[in-house]
């Protein structure tokens, strides 16, 4: 069990807590297999068996790998080598990598990771605490080097980073969560702006597949918002979708398919190019409180959507067959 000094219960962790209960309420529909940490995760287990006409099909849901704890942030890239990898920010304060074939390994040690990217060269850069437990911007090499990039913006020490992305000019775009702040960076952690402090408990962060968009999502409320994008600068926020109620990750798989990562609806996805209702790739029972996700590329299929989860000491894959 994680130590609860080392991560102290925000109302975000409560809430969490609530909904990781809820799940596994004796009341609530149950699936149709029991499932262990250790078992293989049969598909039809968790499609639901009311699932809505706009349902994206039934995917298949499976353990990828056996992570040491729960797990939250997840990046696509590579190893030394150039072999293409996973990695994850697991709850024992470290980032580990995933090879294709299930294998662990930890990469660095680094306090209380949250949402991480991959950039090249080969490059992690993560939302963690300092030694001191000041939450900021922290790069990390392959190598396991752990280097402090920002803890402070220019209003004063961050509340808590916890997602980031590379921007398409290479800069870097990141959600203060409990301060309800985005803010960008220059790729080495400098010249730190406000972008908006007007979305509530800022989180998951996605470009568009044409990049002139990010997207982003607040946590606490139903509304996934976006700004747009040019040459480094960002527009004002707007609504983009409302309705689904704690997108807590979010991947692009292409122009019309947005996945939003949920802790209390599962992963679902929609067109962010028009209104409609989400389809359902796999709901709560099918990952417990999953957390982040990211497509795999030509090594692992780009149709493979690698998610973490909060609730199980587990890397799941969920092929969506989203191709069109």
């Amino acid at each position: 069990m994680t130590s609860p000094l080392r991560f102290p219960l925000s109302a975000r962790a409560i809430a969490l807590t609530t909904i990781s209960l809820a799940a596994c309420d004796p009341a609530s529909p149950a699936p149709d297999a029991a499932v262990g940490d250790d078992a293989f995760v049969e598909a039809d287990a968790f499609i639901p068996r009311d699932a809505p006409t706009t349902d994206a099909g039934p995917p298949i849901v499976e353990i990828f790998a056996a992570l040491p704890a729960s797990s939250e942030g997840i990046a696509l890239g590579h190893d030394a080598a150039g072999a293409a990898r996973p990695f994850v920010a697991a709850r024992i304060d470290a980032v580990v990598s995933v090879a294709p074939d299930g294998t662990v390994e930890t990469i660095a040690s680094i306090r209380n990771p949250v949402g991480i990217a991959f950039r090249e060269p080969g490059e992690i850069v993560a939302c963690a605490s300092s030694p001191e437990g000041h939450t900021g911007l922290f790069s990390i090499t392959l190598d396991g080097t752990v280097t402090e990039l920002t803890t402070a913006g220019p209003d004063g020490p961050y509340g808590l980073t916890n997602f980031v992305t590379v921007a398409p000019d290479g800069s870097l775009v990141f959600s203060d969560s409990m301060a309800n702040r985005l803010y960008r960076a220059d790729a080495d952690g400098t010249n730190v702006a406000l972008v908006t402090d007007t979305i509530e408990y800022t989180n998951g962060l996605a470009f568009s597949a044409d990049e002139t968009q990010l997207f982003v999502a607040s946590w606490s409320t139903t509304t996934l918002y976006a700004l747009p994008y040019a040459g480094g600068t960002y527009g004002a926020p707007t609504a983009l979708h409302e309705g689904v109620l704690n997108i807590d990750g979010l991947a692009t798989h292409d122009a019309h398919e947005l996945v939003l990562v949920t802790s209390s609806s599962g992963v679902l996805t929609i067109d962010p190019t028009m209104p409609g209702e989400p389809r359902v790739l796999t709901d709560r029972r099918g990952i417990l409180v999953p957390a982040n996700g990211v497509f795999g590329d030509e090594t692992f299929g780009t149709d493979e959507l690698f998610v973490t989860s909060l609730g199980r000491e587990s890397l799941f894959v969920v092929h969506t067959a989203l191709a069109r």
